[in-house]
């Protein structure tokens, strides 16, 4: 996804935003944000908006002093989600599509995005999940996939909606599929890391990587060469989120090969995924026709 004009303003709300959990002073905000708008000139418009938003987040960091702002942030959105969580199972057990259930809470949980909001209704979310559902949804053509492969890839995305996936991977491995679940190699926004992982037991139900790269979404050009091998030979990829979305949805191998789930939270996003702002979307983009 190239980068628009109302991106611009998205990177510097992100950037207030982190600001204000690292407890930085007014005064020294309104001094970094001029310097990281001198950077927001040079930037590429045909960059994806999330390599351009890492770029602006990696020199905040190096200006705040902080490797990982979002800390504590991150820790309590695991535990508010983990209290959850035996809710959503009683639930799943009572549900008549398990796998379809699964997936709709995996997205209620997509609501919890920091970079974007500070703060968030996860009652709500879950509430609209289950009573809309998806504006796009191509279940049916995802279970079709499904039967045929052994292995499902998830890119993950944030911290606390990790613990919803997780409900989706135990479903996914109770159908027999071998599970590869995806995290940041380093922290970056509320982004889920090997310790988040580790801290919800994602470990003891699918194999945890990382994309190798402090990057958000899955920026090709700076993640692990295990896991750009993967995304070539894996037949089936949920991607979690709208900075995977951004990252990939132009690339004509995705096609029919990665299902985005994600909660549209921009008008840009809403634009190109051929959605509403709000709606909930479970979608692949088709083949071109040669």
């Amino acid at each position: 996804m190239r980068t628009f004009v109302d991106c611009v303003p998205c990177y510097l709300k992100q950037a207030i935003i982190c600001m204000t959990i690292a407890g930085a002073s007014e005064d020294r905000q309104h001094r970094i944000l001029y310097e990281l708008m001198d950077t927001i000139k040079g930037f590429d418009r045909d960059q994806t908006p999330c390599d351009n938003s890492t770029e602006i987040l990696l020199q905040l960091y190096k200006s705040l002093g902080m490797d990982d702002p979002y800390r504590e942030a991150k820790r309590e959105s695991n535990d508010l989600a983990l209290s959850i969580f035996p809710k959503l199972k009683v639930m799943l057990e009572n549900s008549t599509d398990r796998l379809y259930d699964s997936l709709k809470f995996a997205v209620a949980g997509n609501v919890i995005d920091l970079g974007i909001n500070k703060t968030f209704d996860i009652d709500e979310s879950l509430r609209q999940s289950k009573e809309a559902g998806f504006a796009r949804d191509d279940y049916e053509k995802f279970v079709a996939g499904l039967n045929n492969v052994d292995r499902v890839l998830i890119l993950g995305d944030n911290s606390g909606e990790i613990v919803f996936d997780k409900l989706l991977v135990e479903e996914l491995v109770s159908q027999n599929k071998k599970v590869t679940y995806v995290v940041k190699g380093a922290p970056i926004l509320n982004d889920a890391t090997v310790e988040d992982a580790e801290y919800v037991e994602m470990h003891r139900v699918a194999e945890v990587i990382t994309t190798g790269s402090q990057y958000l979404g899955t920026s090709l050009a700076n993640i692990s060469p295990e896991l750009l091998q993967l995304l070539q030979k894996t037949d089936l990829i949920i991607s979690k989120g709208q900075a995977n979305f951004e990252s990939l949805e132009q690339e004509a191998w995705a096609r029919e090969r990665i299902f985005f789930l994600l909660k549209i939270k921009c008008d840009c996003v809403a634009e190109v995924a051929g959605a509403r702002l709000g709606d909930l979307v479970f979608f692949t983009r088709d083949k071109v026709a040669i």
